[in-house]
């Protein structure tokens, strides 16, 4: 997804609060549009003998055992890897790709996240957790079916993004990992803790219209904000809980309200491609034309992230 503040090489700066823009795919949108990497992409899936390595790659990982971790024929995988990394093409691509990933904030902190040792086992009982969603589920059995070239039907897919994404707790798109940026808010730990703290930011997030009704009737601030300034309409919109939102709206929750970096609720639902959001948010009298901390509006937001059906209702909109 693209940057909603429109950062790019002509302005890199980073917002005030440190944490990196919750709307920044633009370098991996731009880097899986590249027309070189596209070709050899192509040349690649092309290859009779890459085909051949792909299926014993695929071959070499078993039926996943007891703890739900796939089984690998250890002696047959380093065989096709090393046959893989003898592929010309396939390593210009990898390291074009590889180098990419690690010039651009947003990945190289999500792929630490992979490799840190202390996470590992989170990781793996949440990859277990993922393979039983029923939403997810028939997504990954396409994906290890159909290759690399069903993976990139779903990369563009934000709803696919962010189901991952939360199953996964990573950081939100683009965010650092010191954010909590549309990641979801954690369950509290502590139950003793004052749960009024985050119950609105959490029942936004995942659509529980009732648990959020409740918790406002209990006296939940509305307009809470996170360490990052976000309030719960944020979350609703961000996330597309358009009946959350409804509901955070007819209890009078500030429809303009900003984060730290200036992005209104509006903001989140444009550069995320809520369309029902948007459209609520433009009745409820939200402004399209405030700039976030980079200057960019709504409009530019759902320009950055080719959000069509968006920047059509926000323009019409903005010319009434």
């Amino acid at each position: 997804m693209a940057d909603a503040s429109g950062s790019n090489s002509e302005s890199s700066q980073e917002p005030k609060s440190g944490a990196a823009n919750p709307f920044d795919f633009s370098a991996m949108s731009g880097l899986l549009n590249d027309p070189s990497i596209k070709e050899l992409a192509e040349q690649i899936a092309k290859d009779p003998s890459f085909n051949h390595m792909a299926e014993q790659l695929q071959r070499s990982v078993q039926v996943a055992g007891e703890d739900g971790i796939p089984q690998f024929d250890r002696d047959q995988y380093l065989s096709t890897m090393q046959q893989v990394m003898q592929n010309p093409q396939f390593m210009t691509m990898a390291e074009r790709l590889g180098s990419a990933l690690m010039q651009d904030p947003t990945t190289s902190t999500m792929l630490e996240s992979f490799i840190n040792s202390g996470r590992k086992e989170e990781f793996e009982e949440r990859l277990s957790r993922i393979k039983e969603d029923p939403t997810l589920k028939p997504i990954l059995e396409e994906i290890e079916a159909g290759g690399p070239a069903a993976m990139m039907r779903y990369w563009n897919d934000p709803d696919v993004l962010h189901k991952l994404g939360q199953a996964m707790g990573l950081p939100g798109a683009g965010e650092a990992a010191t954010s909590a940026e549309l990641s979801g808010p954690e369950e509290p730990e502590d139950e003793t803790g004052n749960e009024d703290e985050s119950i609105v930011h959490h029942t936004a997030s995942v659509g529980d219209v009732e648990g959020l009704k409740n918790a406002l009737a209990s006296g939940a601030d509305k307009d809470e904000e996170d360490s990052e300034g976000r309030t719960a309409l944020h979350f609703a919109c961000g996330y597309g809980e358009v009946q959350c939102a409804q509901v955070l709206l007819e209890a009078g929750a500030g429809v303009d309200a900003l984060d730290k970096n200036k992005n209104t609720a509006l903001h989140y639902a444009a550069g995320y491609g809520r369309k029902e959001c948007v459209a609520l948010l433009l009745e409820n009298g939200a402004a399209v034309t405030l700039q976030n901390m980079d200057g960019k509006t709504p409009i530019d937001v759902a320009k950055l992230n080719n959000q069509q059906e968006v920047l059509k209702l926000l323009e019409k909109d903005a010319f009434l």
